[in-house]
C-alpha cells in the first residue's frame, strides 16, 4: 500500500469517526498542530539590525517576534537541523519587509549548497514552498529587497522528516553524561601528573595536542585531543585526532599573537580539513570576546555558515579579576549566557580561573581561588547548555602563585580539593 493511499485511508476512516463521535458527544477538539523540525534549531544570519531582532526569533515558534537584517543586499538566514533531514516544505512568514528575489540552499556541510527553489517575483506574506531535497542546513538566500529596509522574518518553518540514521558531526555529545561527566582539567607535564590526574576525579582532560604527552588515563576518565594551531594541521596528527574519540577541539586562542594566532580566513580555509575527521567539532577557543558582534568568534562562525562549515560546539576560554567568589561566578555565567545567546550552539569551557590580566599578572590567595572554583562548577553543573569545562589547570607550582590543583608531591592545593569534592 502507497504512502498516499494510507494517507487517504485514515483520513476517510478519521472523518468517518469523528462524524459518528460528534452525532454522540458533540464536536471533537482539534488535532495539534505539527511542530516544524526548524523549531527551536540554531540559526545563523549574515546580518541582525539589531540584538532583539536576532536569527533565533525566526525559529522559536513565536508569530510576535522576527528576525530582521542590515538594510542592505544580499542576506542570508541559516538554520541547523542537527541531521540529514527530509525536507519537504517550507513556510516563510515575512514582516512587511520582504524579498522579492531569494533562494531556498540546501547543504549537509563542506561548503557546497544547492538551490531547491529559487523566484523573482516573491510577494511577501506568508509563502508556503514545496521542496525535495535531503540536508542538514537549509538557508534563505535573498538578493533583491521589496523596501528600503533589510528582510525580516516573523517565523521561517522547515516541515519533513529527519532520517533515522544520525549525522556524523552530531550537535549533542556521542557519549552521554552517565559515562562521561562536565568536569574536566588542562593537564601538561609535571612530576607525579598521572596520578594527580586520577585523584582528581576529572571525567575528562586534555593537553593541548592530540596526543597524552606521556599522561596515563585513568579508568573512567576521557582523553579528548586539540588540533592547536596551523602548523598543527597535518595528515598525522588528523589522523592521530581521529583515533582519540569522538570529540575534537579546535585552534587554541587564535586571537591571540602569544597563541595560535591566525586571521578568521586562515582558520576557515582550514576548517573543512578538521571537519573530514567527522568527530563532533568545538570551534576556535577564543581568549575574549566571544559574546560580542563583529569579534574573532563572531566573524568565524558567521564565515562558517556562509561556506555550510560545521561547528558542533563553541569552545570558550575565561579568567576572571575579581576575586569575589560569588560576583565572579555572576560575571562568568552572564559571559556563558550571552555566547549561548549568540549561537544557540552547546558550550565547552576549556580554560577557566581567576587571575587577574589588567595590570601585569595578578592571583588571588588559595582560599579565594578554592572558594570561587566550587561556586562556579556549581553553577557550571546546573547550565544545560554548558556540556563541560576544564579548569586550568591540573599541575600546581609549589612556591609561586598559581592555578594549579596538584602540587609536585602529590599533595592537592585548596582549589585542587574544592575540585575533587566538585561533581563529574
Amino acid at each position: 500500500m502507497s504512502e498516499t493511499v494510507r494517507r487517504v485511508r485514515r483520513a476517510f476512516l478519521g472523518g468517518l469517526f469523528a462524524v459518528a463521535m460528534a452525532a454522540l458527544t458533540g464536536p471533537l477538539p482539534a488535532l495539534a498542530a505539527e511542530t516544524p523540525l526548524s523549531q527551536g534549531r540554531p540559526a545563523l544570519a549574515s546580518s541582525t539590525e539589531r540584538a532583539d531582532l536576532s536569527p533565533a526569533a525566526a525559529f522559536d515558534g513565536k508569530t510576535g517576534t522576527r528576525w530582521s537584517s542590515k538594510f542592505s543586499d544580499p542576506q542570508w538566514l541559516q538554520v541547523d537541523l542537527g541531521r540529514a533531514t527530509a525536507i519537504r516544505r517550507v513556510v516563510l512568514n515575512w514582516e512587511r519587509a520582504y524579498a522579492t528575489q531569494f533562494q531556498l540552499q540546501a547543504s549537509n556541510g563542506g561548503g557546497n549548497w544547492t538551490t531547491v527553489h529559487t523566484t523573482t517575483a516573491g510577494r511577501g506574506g506568508v509563502q508556503t514552498i514545496d521542496v525535495s531535497a535531503t540536508a542538514r542546513y537549509l538557508r534563505l538566500y535573498t538578493t533583491k529587497r521589496a523596501t528600503p529596509y533589510g528582510v525580516s522574518l516573523w517565523e521561517f518553518q522547515v516541515y519533513g522528516t529527519a532520517s533515522s540514521t544520525p549525522s556524523l558531526t552530531p550537535t549533542t555529545p556521542a557519549t552521554t553524561p552517565s559515562t562521561v561527566g562536565k568536569k574536566g582539567v588542562g593537564v601538561w607535564q609535571a612530576p607525579n601528573v598521572s596520578a594527580a590526574l586520577a585523584a582528581s576525579g576529572a571525567s575528562w582532560y586534555y593537553t593541548w595536542a592530540v596526543n597524552h604527552n606521556g599522561v596515563t588515563t585513568p579508568s573512567g576518565t576521557q582523553f579528548v585531543p586539540m588540533i592547536w594551531g596551523a602548523a598543527s594541521v597535518t595528515d598525522q596528527n588528523l589522523a592521530q585526532a581521529k583515533a582519540a574519540g569522538p570529540y575534537l577541539l579546535g585552534f587554541n586562542e587564535p586571537d591571540m599573537k602569544e597563541q595560535s594566532n591566525m586571521s578568521v580566513e586562515t582558520a576557515l580555509s582550514l576548517w573543512p580539513k578538521l571537519m573530514s575527521t567527522g568527530q563532533a567539532l568545538g570551534s576556535p577557543a577564543v581568549a575574549w570576546g566571544g559574546d560580542r558582534a563583529g569579534g574573532w568568534l563572531d566573524r568565524f562562525m558567521s564565515g562558517a555558515a556562509a561556506r555550510g562549515h560545521r561547528v558542533d560546539f563553541i569552545t570558550l576560554h575565561w579568567y576572571g579579576g575579581d576575586f569575589r567568589a560569588e560576583a565572579a561566578t555572576g560575571q562568568l555565567k552572564s559571559y556563558l549566557q550571552a555566547v549561548y545567546d549568540r549561537y544557540r550552539k552547546p558550550i565547552w569551557l576549556t580554560e577557566f580561573a581567576l587571575i587577574d590580566f589588567s595590570n601585569g599578572v595578578r592571583y588571588p590567595t588559595e582560599a579565594q581561588q578554592a572558594a570561587f572554583l566550587t561556586s562556579a562548577t556549581q553553577m557550571l553543573a546546573s547550565l544545560p547548555y554548558v556540556q563541560r569545562y576544564a579548569w586550568f589547570g591540573l599541575p600546581s607550582g609549589d612556591k609561586t602563585p598559581n592555578t594549579g590543583l596538584f602540587r609536585s608531591d602529590g599533595s592537592a592545593t585548596p582549589a585542587g580539593r574544592a575540585f575533587q569534592a566538585a561533581a563529574r
